[in-house]
């Protein structure tokens, strides 16, 4: 054998075992769902880590940024062995969705930090279910009623003994389902109002120096009854020969309807553009429109896009003035 091969084989054989298959690691079930607990509860787990490469794995260290939580691990796993990681979580001080991503950083050269999860939804000491607000919507003429629970966690009951808003728009009302421990505040929003958001609170009364007022934020966005649809009309692919005779087409139109399936009138109807004429036409259902629009004979249009806006001026107070954009485009 010659001098450098035999140079070659002893470097070779100097290499660390393992060069050429270093560690991988491999989390069985990276993602825990604890569901629903009541705060105070400590939750704990054990991830099961594999050693899937040729060299052994290092468990560096395990860590999350809240301070609710611990982890023990294995620091070191032999090729083709499996660990252990054991988590705990403090949830004393915990309330409402909780998410822990724990980085898990180990001696693997593809994946330095690998990643697991805990998830929980933790009851606190005064809970508001399913939500500690209220964000509704709802048509024009229409009222909302929803319900929002609230549940007494803490080892101490809770007397309620009213529950008042400072809107009219939210009307609260009080159930106790069980008294200290949870009561029931059913929330009529009046779909009277003027369509835009309105916003109020309602506060629910109690017994409790530490907690007199518990706030329960609430807001109502009301919609038009009338829709269109599409809700933006575009003329495209007109040239300018076709925009300076005027052209018109069937496809060019709007459906105008009423959300709550009511009858309704389109009074009037008007483009803020001299070359863009609308007409409504009531459709056989005798409960919607269409709206057609033809650009009108002009010498205003030039090659490049032009927006105008539709009117329509209706018999509900809602909809006084509904706008419909029109995007002219002209080649």
């Amino acid at each position: 054998m010659s001098r450098s091969c035999l140079l070659l084989a002893a470097v070779l054989f100097a290499l660390p075992a393992g060069a050429d298959d270093p560690p991988r690691i491999g989390i069985d079930k990276p993602t825990v769902d604890f569901g629903t607990v009541v705060y105070g509860k400590k939750l704990s787990h054990t991830f099961v880590v594999r050693n899937t490469g040729g060299s052994p794995l290092q468990v560096v260290e395990v860590t999350s940024r809240c301070e609710c939580f611990r982890a023990t691990f294995d620091p070191l796993i032999a090729p083709g062995k499996s660990g252990r990681i054991h988590t705990e979580v403090d949830t004393s001080t915990q309330q409402g969705p909780l998410l822990l991503m724990v980085h898990v950083r180990t001696n693997d050269p593809s994946r330095a930090t690998a990643r697991v999860e805990l998830k929980a939804l933790v009851k606190g000491p005064i809970m508001l279910l399913p939500r500690d607000h209220l964000d509704l919507t709802t048509v024009s003429g229409e009222d909302r009623d929803e319900i929002v629970e609230l549940e007494i966690n803490r080892p101490d009951p809770l007397d309620v003994t009213g529950v008042t808003s400072d809107s009219p728009v939210f009307v609260p009302s009080l159930q106790r389902v069980a008294p200290g421990r949870r009561y029931r505040i059913a929330v009529k929003a009046r779909g009277t109002q003027p369509v835009g958001v309105h916003s109020g609170t309602i506060q629910i009364r109690t017994v409790d120096r530490t907690r007199p007022l518990i706030a329960l934020p609430c807001s109502l966005l009301v919609v038009s009854s009338i829709s269109v649809d599409p809700d933006s009309l575009f003329l495209t692919n007109v040239s300018a020969a076709e925009a300076h005779k005027g052209l018109a087409k069937d496809r060019w139109k709007v459906v105008v309807k009423n959300l709550r399936g009511r009858s309704f009138a389109i009074e009037e109807v008007r483009s803020d553009a001299s070359f863009v004429r609308p007409r409504a036409r009531m459709l056989p259902d005798g409960r919607s429109y269409e709206v057609l629009v033809e650009i009108l004979p002009n010498e205003v249009l030039r090659p490049g896009r032009s927006v105008v806006t539709l009117h329509l001026k209706t018999n509900l107070p809602d909809a006084q003035d509904v706008k419909v954009p029109v995007w002219v485009e002209v080649r």
